[in-house]
């Protein structure tokens, strides 16, 4: 859109100069200065004496000078763009002008898939956040420039630690087994995570892998969600396409600007524990309850009385959570000639995490060149490299190892120390009957996980105008390269807990990853009359290559040298891994936009991919595409409706993929092996996996319905979608006979079904030409999606991923044809037996019998105990009585901004929500057990007692209930109404030498309205696994965000 109003721009200056040498005198001269709303001088305005041909343009700093015949004169300024105005000289001899941006006025135009479209010609489901929505935003990472800006677009943390993983997904998750994360496209470029190291021993989540990215970089952001849009991709484009245009130059005087910010962060929600007198008074009667002698104030002089907790209690989240510092500085030089130019940026961004010792740095460079080589060679360079640290703290991890700092911090009771008598930290929690966990402070304090990543992105576009050929016809050789490496480095000492029994452990991985891409594209523009036709066509070639490896040693004299001396270490963890990747893929791609008079447009689409990680049956793949629109209101018999400015129908259907899979998952693969040979000891291969010849890629139908509105001049726009996508030949490990030598092979097997509704609505309430006027433009989106396992043949219905936590022993989700992705089926929660008549209560079932009404689920519970619903009505809990008990899937998500400026001020307000998600709360499985099995929250203090029996809170016992943390006891309701984001700014008046100057203050995550009793319902602690959503256990915490920030330019 830019580079056609540029063009628009100098035509006008060029025939402004040509007017305005036509003058031969004048009797008045006026002088003046030209600017936009936001006071920043405009280049290239025409001013023209009405009704003549006199006339000029401004220079870069906004500045004119015209002759005018007398004082009757009228001067027209006019500019792409912006509203043209009209004043009378009369006997000013300085006028100054800030003329007002006319939105409606500019074409759109959208980046699609190889190229560009005028947004009113679009045919897809596009939906695209501009840098105007961007700018303002002091934005960590890019995830935080999509959530809630685009319809059917669902963005999750999967951790709020700095830098830490984020799921995104486009219209649902399509598969059960490959990635369901959409592919990012940066300047043309295909990205992807990039390298990532191994984790370290305590089960910490992967980083996200765009924070390598400068989000401040972005000029725009398209997403592709359906098939029309998305198909020009093919085998990568199932799960949408997030198209990235970074910022580039103009032809100017270099312009340089800073923007920099600095903030402070809290947790924005405490958990409430019990005390040190409240769970000490609760064990005491789970140790009456349990038949034991009082655990506090009993024979063990080392546990006092409960009321000597009362003053005499640790706070263990306020030892590991912290107010933390964050603050992001960037420099930005561009400018050019007509032939040349150039956009250089410098990013350096620092944010403590709020877990003690938890941190981020990025630093970044990029830089865009754009040449005019010669009227037919165009050569456009991109180069993006940043480095970036962190250090993660082991902020998170199951209890089954020791737990992370916050599990530990939220498990081990606050009747525990952090240090012994001797002043040297406590190792472990040490409280009767209590969970083996190590001390949280210790292990945040002492341990080391550091990580690096270094990324460079480089790219090359050579464009040759082939217009003495053909008009219109074009050709583009791209090239590419996406080169990253990393390490990880931890360290668990032995003075804690986790390393206690190892005299110490030390890990290092590493990754290093290379995309190379070469593409070569025709593109054809041509307009017939009324028939205008865009076309491309090309070849691409791609080669993905990763070599990574981990080492794990124990056994230090002592931990001075902590990982910086692993020779040193007698005893080797498992076995040293090293592996090598490497895939090819070769594509043919082709689309035609064609457009009848402005009011009919079809787009055809196809891309044909070969890879090498398909079947040699199946090396290859087609992905076909059909859009239509109809632009109604172009047509002659809609003239009189004046109320109604826009109206498109919209129609696709076609074919997307999925590939996202290993590179050697089709053949066959050997392991190494040790055995015994004549008392020796010899080494042989065998093979692990039983060859696929027909392994191919997930297949996605997507059709797409759409209709598009436009009110009161385009103030009021509705969009809506409908949508229905099909996945068939989902990629899973099938059971086979074991007579084959294998338990099971990887192949394309199953169906899996999306459906769902998109709208938004966007609205300038309050409008004005008027500088500095009060005006209010209102969006709001809403997007809802449903799926459903349709067919999984052969494959028996069950809990595929084994245990969420190995030592509650509670497992993932179910997955059995005909019920949603991701849902929990186990026992439903009943309360507790509250008396005695509720435990004889019998009742005669369907085949007779008498049987117990509230049967009991262990021989041994009593009065308090939990109670389970017999939903089959036999008299006995078992696995019959297993049921749907929670939805990871949200009814609906919706957002809801508000922008508004007044004089020199602007305010945005961004509110977002989920509504009908539930959140298997793991974390419920420890501190909601009503046990001195590890610390329990303030909510338990309710539990049944002899004199309080109205509650559904179980009575105090020594070891949690087996069947608890396996029922609806784990699952809550996930929904949640967020103020998500406030930015509220002040634009000085233009000073000398500063061409903007913006001062800003804002707040993230400022509140929650929500029922969930977790840190944050906007959580999934199994990261990105469409088969394990809505997982809780004691993820790292959402933070609260206060920021000031500055925007200048010179």
């Amino acid at each position: 859109m830019k580079k056609i109003i540029d063009s628009f721009r100098q035509v006008g200056i060029i025939l402004a100069f040509l007017l305005s040498t036509t003058i031969m005198f004048a009797q008045q001269k006026v002088i003046g200065v030209v600017k936009s709303a936001h006071n920043e001088p405009l280049i290239g305005v025409n001013v023209v004496v009405k009704g003549s041909t006199q006339g000029t343009v401004t220079d870069l700093e906004g500045h004119y000078s015209i002759d005018v015949p007398d004082s009757k004169s009228i001067l027209e300024f006019t500019y792409i763009g912006f509203v043209s105005q009209q004043v009378t000289v009369g006997d000013k001899s300085t006028i100054d002008i800030t003329l007002i941006e006319d939105s409606k006025a500019l074409e759109e135009v959208v980046v699609v898939g190889y190229g560009t479209v005028k947004k009113s010609d679009l045919t897809g489901a596009v939906s695209s956040i501009k840098s105007e929505e961007l700018q303002k935003l002091p934005m960590t990472s890019l995830d935080q420039g999509i959530q809630g800006r685009a319809a059917g677009v669902q963005v999750t943390n999967t951790s709020g630690a700095p830098g830490g993983q984020v799921s995104i997904r486009v219209r649902g998750g399509n598969s059960l087994s490959s990635s369901n994360e959409p592919l990012y496209v940066i300047d043309g470029f295909p990205v992807g995570a990039g390298a990532m190291a191994e984790g370290n021993q305590n089960g910490a989540i992967a980083n996200n892998g765009m924070v390598t990215i400068n989000p401040n970089d972005i000029e725009s952001i398209e997403i592709l969600k359906d098939a029309s849009s998305a198909a020009i991709y093919g085998s990568r484009g199932a799960n949408g396409v997030v198209l990235i245009t970074t910022k580039r130059g103009k032809t100017g005087k270099t312009k340089v600007t800073y923007d920099g910010y600095f903030g402070v962060q809290n947790i924005a929600n405490k958990m409430e524990m019990m005390n040190g007198e409240e769970f000490a008074t609760m064990s005491n009667i789970a140790a009456e309850n349990g038949g034991v002698a009082p655990i506090y104030g009993g024979a063990n002089e080392k546990w006092k009385e409960p009321s000597y907790y009362r003053n005499n209690s640790t706070d263990w989240q306020d030892l590991i959570f912290r107010t933390a510092l964050m603050h992001n500085h960037q420099i930005s030089l561009s400018g050019g000639s007509e032939n040349n130019q150039y956009a250089v940026t410098g990013n350096f961004f620092d944010q403590d995490g709020i877990v003690i010792n938890s941190d981020l740095k990025r630093a970044s460079l990029r830089a865009n060149i754009d040449s005019k080589i010669s009227n037919w060679i165009n050569v456009q360079t991109s180069l993006t490299a940043s480095r970036t640290f962190s250090n993660v703290a082991f902020s998170e991890g199951d209890g089954a190892q020791g737990g992370g700092v916050i599990n530990g911090a939220l498990a081990i009771p606050s009747t525990m120390y952090v240090y012994n008598e001797d002043g040297t930290f406590s190792t472990m929690n040490q409280t009767p009957y209590g969970v083996t966990t190590g001390n949280p402070y210790a292990l945040a304090e002492l341990a080391k996980d550091k990580s690096t990543i270094n990324r460079v992105i480089a790219n090359v576009n050579i464009k040759f105008n082939l217009n003495k050929l053909t008009d219109g016809l074009a050709l583009e050789i791209r090239g590419g390269t996406d080169y990253s490496n990393a390490f990880r480095d931890s360290y668990l000492p032995s003075t804690v807990f986790q390393g206690e029994s190892d005299n110490g452990i030390a890990t290092k991985g590493w990754n290093r990853r290379s995309v190379y891409l070469n593409e070569n594209l025709l593109t054809y523009q041509k307009k017939f009359g009324i028939h205008s036709i865009n076309a491309v066509a090309g070849l691409t070639i791609q080669y993905d290559e990763e070599i990574k490896g981990k080492t794990i040693v124990s056994g230090f004299v002592n931990d001075v040298l902590e990982d910086n001396s692993m020779g040193s270490a007698s005893t080797t963890k498992g076995t040293p891994t090293s592996s090598r990747w490497s895939s090819q893929m070769a594509s043919w791609l082709g689309r035609i936009n064609y457009n009848y008079a402005d009011r009919y447009l079809l787009t055809l689409t196809g891309r044909a991919d070969g890879s090498s990680k398909f079947g040699v049956n199946n090396k290859w793949g087609f992905f076909p595409s059909a859009a239509l629109a109809w632009r109604v209101t172009e047509e002659a018999f809609m003239e009189e409706a004046d109320w109604l400015s826009n109206l498109k129908l919209r129609a696709s259907y076609g074919l997307t993929g999925n590939q996202g899979f290993g590179s050697y998952s089709s053949v066959a693969s050997l392991s190494q092996y040790s055995y015994n040979l004549g008392g020796d000891k010899a080494t042989g291969f065998a093979p692990n996996k039983i060859p696929n010849s027909n392994l191919k890629w997930e297949t996605t139908s997507n059709l797409d319905l759409g209709i598009d509105f436009g009110f009161i001049n385009n103030r009021l726009n509705f969009n809506v979608d409908y949508y229905y996508k099909k996945t068939k030949d989902l990629l899973w490990n099938v059971s086979i006979p074991l007579s084959s030598g294998f338990g099971s092979i990887f192949s394309n097997h199953g169906t899996l079904r999306n459906w769902g509704i998109e709208a938004s609505v966007s609205y300038d309430l309050i409008t004005s030409n008027k500088p500095g006027a009060f005006t209010w433009n209102t969006i709001l989106m809403y997007s809802m999606n449903r799926n459903k396992v349709l067919s999984m043949p052969d494959v028996t219905p069950g809990r595929p991923d084994g245990y969420l936590s190995g030592h509650l022993r509670v497992e993932g989700s179910w997955l059995e044809e005909n019920y949603p992705v991701g849902i929990w089926k186990y026992y439903v929660y009943d309360g507790v037996f509250e008396n005695q008549e509720m435990m004889d209560a019998t009742i005669i079932n369907t085949n007779g019998e008498t049987v117990a009404k509230h049967p009991k689920a262990l021989t041994t519970d009593g009065l308090g105990s939990p109670k389970f619903k017999d939903l089959n009505q036999d008299g006995k809990i078992d696995r019959e009585d297993w049921a749907v008990i929670g939805d990871p899937n949200p009814d609906f998500i919706f957002s809801w901004t508000n922008n508004f400026t007044y004089k020199n001020f602007d305010l945005s307000i961004f509110i977002n929500g989920s509504i009908g998600n539930d959140i298997m709360n793991l974390g419920r499985g420890e501190y909601a057990m009503v046990s001195p099995f590890a610390s329990q929250r303030r909510d338990m203090l309710n539990y049944w007692t002899p004199a309080n029996t109205q509650t559904d809170i179980p009575a105090p016992r020594l070891a949690p209930h087996a069947y608890l943390p396996l029922s609806s006891y784990m699952i809550e309701d996930g929904s949640y109404v967020r103020l998500k984001n406030i930015v509220l700014g002040y634009r000085f008046p233009i000073r000398k030498h500063i061409e903007s100057l913006r001062l800003y203050v804002s707040a993230q995550n400022l509140f929650t309205i929500t029922g969930y009793s977790g840190f944050d319902p906007e959580v999934n602690s199994k990261g990105q696994n469409n088969r394990q959503l809505g997982v809780d256990y004691n993820a790292y915490p959402t933070s609260k965000v206060f920021t000031m920030g500055v925007n200048i330019a010179f």
